[in-house]
């Protein structure tokens, strides 16, 4: 059994609105890139996990057609239909498990130009009743969990502006990033078209087209790839309830309990202190103070104040998505895995502008489901 695994190499494509190029010359290109990079070739790839979806490929057995573009055929390959942070996990796993040395994860959609999220969605809901009522979705549960925040914590429609501000300014900063907004200002945010409110469309991440590619090896083979490999110290997962109404979406327990198995396992017993930035899965804005105080990393209830003192911003306390996180883009069965890239990419400071100084452990995060019914988190350190 392997003691240890490392992030030992990762990727991602610049992320677009309209991809000039099918999914597969897109990964094909990433992982041929990616590989060119470290001096590779798939010989040196143990196992390959796709992060795909069916529903969102638009075919039944979606990986039959990207298998050979990422070098997997003939070798030992399989799906994880869930976010790539998921398909990570499961490449940890494995690693572990001392049958493989190393592990390529790949998420990528097409979700900017080839399909709309909400109809997708609305096929994870109940078919009976909510799916044809289109009462309960993923837009309707973000607002119910905004709503629930902001009327017990005094948190403005004001104060989810500026820290939708906050992500965006970041955004403009990454060169991976689809959407730009570098002149977009609180009002902007404020008169942006109302959805379900407080949800506006300011505060929805950017549904785009890309792919993210991160290679996961042993320690033992970690040196073959890098001298500067970032360490998974730190797993944690957990799933509630897919019934609504039978949730805490604002205590989020489920999420406190994956971050908790990730910290023991880390070693980390006060991550306000311990923790140097954080690379959140929010697919809204409204989600961040939301998922950052159940995972510890503030006091409930401080979202009002943490957004006056700067506290989440590349400079303050605790940087919350210094990359501007899925608000910049968020090709879904890849923005999980893009945090785990941003964040290594952090650690090994090739950050550019959006670089966080001393940064030295980071916990990743992603989520699937409505309303974050699932949920995954790393801690990574270099």
């Amino acid at each position: 059994m392997n003691e240890r695994v490392a992030v030992v190499g990762y990727k991602q494509t610049k992320h677009t609105f309209d991809s000039p190029v099918a999914r597969e010359r897109m990964i094909y290109e990433l992982v041929k890139s990616l590989f060119k990079d470290l001096g590779i070739t798939r010989d040196d790839i143990d196992t390959f996990i796709f992060a795909s979806n069916d529903f969102t490929d638009g075919r039944t057995i979606s990986e039959v057609y990207t298998v050979p573009r990422i070098g997997s055929f003939m070798k030992d390959e399989t799906k994880v239909e869930a976010d790539g942070l998921n398909a990570a996990l499961y490449a940890y796993m494995r690693i572990l498990s001392g049958l493989y040395e190393t592990a390529l994860v790949i998420g990528f959609s097409m979700a900017g130009s080839e399909f709309r999220v909400p109809l997708t969605q609305a096929y994870t809901l109940d078919p009976v009743y909510e799916r044809p009522r289109g009462i309960i979705n993923f837009y309707s549960t973000a607002a119910l969990q905004a709503s629930a925040y902001m009327k017990k914590y005094k948190f403005t429609d004001e104060d989810l502006a500026r820290l939708t501000v906050k992500n965006l300014q970041n955004a403009n900063n990454n060169p991976y990033a689809a959407r730009k907004e570098p002149t977009i200002s609180v009002e902007d945010v404020l008169n942006s078209k109302p959805l379900y409110l407080p949800i506006r469309q300011a505060h929805v991440s950017a549904y785009a087209d890309g792919a993210c590619a991160v290679i996961l090896s042993s320690k033992k083979a970690a040196k073959k790839f890098t001298d500067t490999p970032v360490w998974i110290d730190g797993v944690g997962h957990s799933m509630d309830t897919y019934y609504i109404g039978d949730r805490d979406l604002l205590g989020m327990e489920h999420l406190s309990a994956a971050a908790k198995k990730a910290y023991k396992m880390a070693g980390i017993k006060n991550p306000k202190k311990e923790i140097d930035f954080a690379e959140l899965h929010t697919n809204f804005a409204s989600e961040e103070p939301v998922f950052a105080e159940a995972m510890g990393l503030f006091k409930p209830g401080s979202g009002k104040d943490v957004v006056k003192n700067g506290d989440s911003g590349i400079g303050g306390a605790l940087p919350v998505n210094p990359s501007g996180g899925p608000l910049g883009a968020n090709p879904i069965n890849a923005t999980g895995l893009i945090r785990l890239a941003e964040a290594s990419e952090q650690l090994r400071k090739e950050a550019g502008k959006n670089q966080v100084k001393g940064a030295k452990t980071a916990v990743v995060h992603a989520q699937d489901g409505p309303g974050a019914q699932l949920n995954t988190v790393f801690v990574v350190r270099r």
